[in-house]
């Protein structure tokens, strides 16, 4: 089953892998859509959930490192004489990756 998000300017389909049984319900739930009864609050309850886990999605993209991976990054910058770029001190997943490319060899030096 494929949703269609669609904005004023944009427009994206979104393929959805639902088990049979929840596609079912899925159907069964928009099917119903011209009656005001529980639906309604079934299909509200619906909307809020998926810009919940959008939301959530996307903002933990740009969610800021934690205090623990900032001192760590520190420790590996001093250690191997790098400066860490803004970027990894703004968001997580640039952390994650700069942790990724360099932990590795602090590990090393710091057992030497």
């Amino acid at each position: 089953m494929s949703f269609v998000l669609v904005n004023s300017n944009h427009e994206m389909e979104l393929p959805l892998p639902f088990e049979a049984h929840i596609e079912d319900m899925l159907v069964r739930l928009m099917d119903a859509s011209n009656r005001a009864t529980i639906e309604d609050r079934m299909r509200f309850d619906l909307a809020s959930s998926i810009v919940d886990a959008i939301s959530s999605m996307l903002e933990a993209n740009t969610s800021p490192p934690s205090e623990k991976q900032v001192k760590y990054a520190v420790a590996i910058a001093r250690e191997l004489n790098l400066q860490i770029p803004a970027a990894v001190l703004q968001n997580r997943n640039a952390m994650t990756e700069f942790l990724g490319n360099y932990a590795e060899t602090y590990r090393k030096n710091r057992n030497r």
